[in-house]
């Protein structure tokens, strides 16, 4: 999925594989994106705990989207970190 903060989307020539209108424009300020990477079962089971936590709407996730080539590929904006954990579930 692509975010785009503030401006309307832009696509990218990584939007090529994507499900159409996976576009999301979010307010200006900070954001954080959250990434689940794993099985499909693996990933909606994390998605139900979410949500059972209260933290996210099981809606507000994308579809699952397979990971084109097995490859994955993440750019991010100027300043921007990323911080990763890995649970058993």
């Amino acid at each position: 999925m692509l975010i785009h903060e503030g401006a309307p989307p832009v696509p990218t020539e990584s939007a090529g594989h994507l499900p159409a209108d996976l576009f999301v424009t979010l307010p200006n300020g900070d954001t954080v994106r959250h990434i689940l990477l794993g099985r499909p079962g693996a990933v909606r089971q994390t998605i139900h705990l979410l949500h059972s936590l209260r933290y996210l709407e099981t809606s507000q996730w994308s579809p699952l989207i397979e990971v084109p080539e097995g490859r994955l590929v993440l750019t991010p904006s100027p300043g921007e970190v990323i911080s990763l954990v890995v649970r058993r579930v």
